[in-house]
C-alpha cells in the first residue's frame, strides 16, 4: 500500500469517519430538491423510482468495494478503469466524474444561496460564492476539520428527513401509492433523476489515501451509507406523496417544505429552510473535498497539470482545492438544480459504466465476477438512456472534450506522463 511519505497525505480516517462523510453528501441536497421533479415523472409511485435507483447504485457500489481492495487510491474511476483498459480510458472516466462534481458544486451552492436569501435576504450570487469560499477554507484546514463539519451538518439533515417520515405516517393510505401517470417509463425516468440523490459512495473512495484501512473500512462504509440512505429516501417519498400528492408535490419549488407547511403551518417552512441550508452546505463541502482529491491524484499521475500535484503544510492538496473552487465558481448562475442533476447524472452514469466494465474484466474469472458488475453496467447504461436528449448530448460533448484534452496533455507533451500506480499502457 502507498504510504504517507509517497502520497503526501496523512492517514487519519477510520470507518466511522468514512460513514459520516458518506452520509454527509448522500443524504444531502438531492432528496430535498429533486423529489418534486421525480414525482412529476413517476407520480405517487416515486418511491419505486428510489428503489430502482438504489438497486442500480448498489451493483456499482459492489464494483467499487471490490476494486478498492486492488487499488486503494484517490481518483477511483481513473485508477480502476486504468487497471483494466489503460490510462486513456481511465482518464475519460475520471474526467467525466470531475466535471459532474464541478457543476454540481456550483448548483448546490446556488440552492444554498436561495434558502439564504429567503431567510436573511442575502443576494443569490453572494451567498453562492460565499459557500464556495467557506467550504474551500474548511477543506484547506485539513481532513479532520472537514469531516467534523460534515458530521455537524449531517445531524439536522437526517433529522429533517426523519421528521417528514413521522409527520407523513398518519397519512399513509390516503393515496394510491402505485399511481404512475406515465407508467413504468415514468418510474424509470424518475429513477434516472433521483439517482443524483444516491451519489456519495463513489466520492467516499476519493478519501482512500487518507484512511487508515481503506481496503477493509471503505467497502463496509459504502454498504452502511447506501442502505441508510435508501431506507430514508423510500420512507420520505411515501410520506411526501401521502401528505401532498404527486401533482402538488411536482408543482412545488420547495417540495419537502410543502409537506411540513401542509401539516404544521407556515412557521415550519423556516425550520425546513434551516435544515436545507445544512443539507446543501454538507453536500457542497463534500463535493469540494472529494473533487480536490481526485484532481490531486490525477495530476500526480500525469494526466492533469502538474501544479495540482502538491500538498501544503496542513497536509492538504491546497492548489487542487483552490482550483476546484475556482472552476465551481465559474458555473454559478448558469443552471437550475433539476437540469444540473440530469447533466451530472449522465456524466456519472457513463463513468459508472466504465467502472463496472473494468470490474467485469478484472474479476471475470467466475460467473459472480461477471454477473454483478454486468448488472451494474446494464443499469448504468439504461439510466443514462433515461436522462433525456439534452443530457445525453452534454455527455457526448464532455467525452469528446476529454479525448481532446487527454491528447493535448499526453501526446503533445504538455505534461509528461509520469509513472504511478495507474501507469498502465494506452
Amino acid at each position: 500500500m502507498t504510504d504517507e511519505r509517497s502520497t503526501g497525505l496523512v492517514r487519519r480516517l477510520g470507518f466511522f469517519s468514512a460513514v459520516l462523510s458518506g452520509l454527509g453528501v448522500t443524504i444531502g441536497a438531492g432528496i430535498y430538491v429533486l423529489i418534486g421533479a421525480a414525482a412529476g415523472s413517476a407520480g405517487n409511485a416515486v418511491w419505486l423510482s428510489f428503489i430502482l435507483a438504489a438497486v442500480a447504485a448498489a451493483f456499482t457500489a459492489l464494483s467499487y468495494a471490490r476494486l478498492v481492495a486492488l487499488r486503494p487510491k484517490d481518483a477511483p474511476e481513473f485508477q480502476y478503469v486504468s487497471m483494466a483498459f489503460g490510462r486513456g480510458a481511465g482518464f475519460l472516466a475520471g474526467w467525466l466524474m470531475l466535471w459532474a462534481a464541478f457543476v454540481s458544486a456550483a448548483v448546490i451552492s446556488l440552492g444554498f444561496a436561495g434558502y439564504l436569501e429567503n431567510l436573511f435576504n442575502v443576494p443569490i450570487a453572494a451567498g453562492a460564492l460565499g459557500l464556495v469560499a467557506v467550504t474551500a477554507l474548511v477543506t484547506l484546514a485539513g481532513i479532520r476539520h472537514s469531516v467534523a463539519v460534515l458530521g455537524i451538518l449531517t445531524v439536522p439533515t437526517v433529522l429533517g428527513l426523519v421528521a417528514i417520515i413521522i409527520i407523513g405516517a398518519p397519512y399513509i393510505g390516503d393515496v394510491d401509492l402505485l399511481e404512475a401517470p406515465r407508467g413504468f417509463a415514468g418510474i424509470w425516468g424518475g429513477a434516472a433523476l433521483v439517482f443524483y440523490a444516491f451519489l456519495g459512495f463513489n466520492g467516499m473512495a476519493n478519501l482512500a489515501e487518507e484512511m487508515n484501512h481503506p481496503e477493509k473500512d471503505l467497502p463496509r462504509a459504502m454498504v452502511v451509507v447506501l442502505a441508510t440512505s435508501t431506507v430514508l429516501y423510500v420512507l420520505v417519498a411515501i410520506a411526501a406523496v401521502s401528505v401532498v400528492g404527486w401533482a402538488d408535490l411536482a408543482r412545488s419549488s420547495a417540495p419537502v417544505a410543502e409537506v411540513m407547511i401542509r401539516t404544521l403551518g407556515t412557521d415550519a417552512g423556516v425550520a425546513i429552510s434551516l435544515v436545507s441550508l445544512a443539507a446543501t452546505g454538507s453536500t457542497g463541502l463534500f463535493l469540494l473535498l472529494s473533487a480536490s482529491r481526485a484532481v490531486w491524484a490525477m495530476s500526480c499521475a500525469g494526466v492533469l497539470p502538474l501544479p495540482f500535484c502538491s500538498v501544503g503544510q496542513r497536509r492538504t492538496p491546497g492548489i487542487a482545492i483552490l482550483g476546484v473552487a475556482a472552476i465551481a465558481s465559474l458555473f454559478i448562475a448558469i443552471m437550475n438544480v433539476e437540469t444540473v442533476a440530469r447533466f451530472s447524472n449522465i456524466a456519472v452514469l457513463l463513468a459508472f459504466a466504465a467502472v463496472n466494465a473494468a470490474a467485469m474484466k478484472l474479476f471475470g474469472q467466475t460467473l459472480r465476477g461477471r454477473l454483478l458488475p454486468g448488472l451494474g453496467l446494464i443499469f448504468s447504461l439504461w439510466l443514462a438512456l433515461n436522462t433525456e436528449l439534452p443530457a445525453m448530448l452534454y455527455g457526448a460533448a464532455l467525452t469528446v472534450t476529454g479525448v481532446v484534452f487527454y491528447r493535448v496533455m499526453v501526446f503533445r507533451g504538455k505534461r509528461p506522463g509520469t509513472q504511478t500506480a495507474a501507469g498502465d499502457g494506452e
